[in-house]
C-alpha cells in the first residue's frame, strides 16, 4: 500500500481506535484503488507488444520505474529509455516482420511516491469514512436549517480528482 494506517494517523491527523483498524484498512484499499484507477497509474511488471519496423516506441503504462528488456522477435535489442517522454529508443529500427516486446516495471522507488498522490489517497479515505459514518452513501442532498445541502458521492471526490489530474494520461478518451 502507498499509504498505511500509521500514515493516516501521524501524517494526516486521522483519529480512530485500534478496533477500527480493519475498517480503515478496507477504506484505505478502496481509496488507493480508486485513486490509482482514476489517474491511470499502474504498479508492477508490464510486457507490451508493438509492431516492428520502428525505432521509437511510446510506452502506454505509467509511471515507468525501469525498462528491463527489449526484444525484436527472439533477439535482445540494444535500447535507451527516455524518462521524460516515456519512450524506448532502439539502437536501430527493428525488422518490420519482428514483433517488438518491451518488458518494464511501473511504480516508484521505495519511499519516492509523490506526496500529492499520498494526500489524494488520504483525502479519499476521509471522504469514504464520512459517507459511511454519517450513513450518506447514495444520498445526494439533504435538508438543513439553512436550506438544502448537496452531498458529493463521487469517488475519488472532486478535490482529489484535481490533485490526480497531473498523473492522468489519455485524458480525452
Amino acid at each position: 500500500m502507498l499509504v498505511t494506517l500509521d500514515d493516516l494517523r501521524k501524517k494526516f491527523g486521522f483519529s480512530f481506535p485500534e478496533s477500527q483498524n480493519d475498517a480503515y484498512l478496507d477504506l484505505l484499499s478502496t481509496a488507493e484503488e480508486a485513486c490509482l484507477s482514476y489517474a491511470s497509474i499502474e504498479q508492477g511488471t508490464v510486457e507490451e507488444y508493438f509492431k516492428g519496423g520502428e525505432r521509437i516506441y511510446v510506452l502506454t503504462h505509467s509511471p515507468v520505474l525501469s525498462v528491463e528488456s527489449v526484444k525484436a522477435g527472439e533477439r535482445d535489442v540494444a535500447f535507451r529509455y527516455e524518462k521524460r517522454a516515456e519512450t524506448v529508443v532502439l539502437e536501430s529500427a527493428s525488422s518490420e516482420d519482428a514483433e517488438v516486446i518491451i518488458k518494464y516495471t511501473c511504480g516508484w522507488e521505495e519511499g519516492k511516491v509523490p506526496s500529492s498522490l499520498r494526500t489524494a489517497i488520504a483525502f479519499t479515505v476521509q471522504h469514504l469514512s464520512k459517507l459511511n459514518s454519517a450513513k450518506l452513501l447514495g444520498i445526494t442532498s439533504r435538508s438543513t436549517e439553512g436550506g438544502t445541502e448537496s452531498i458529493e458521492q463521487s469517488v475519488p471526490p472532486l478535490a482529489v480528482q484535481k490533485l490526480l489530474e497531473p498523473f492522468r494520461r489519455n485524458k480525452v478518451l
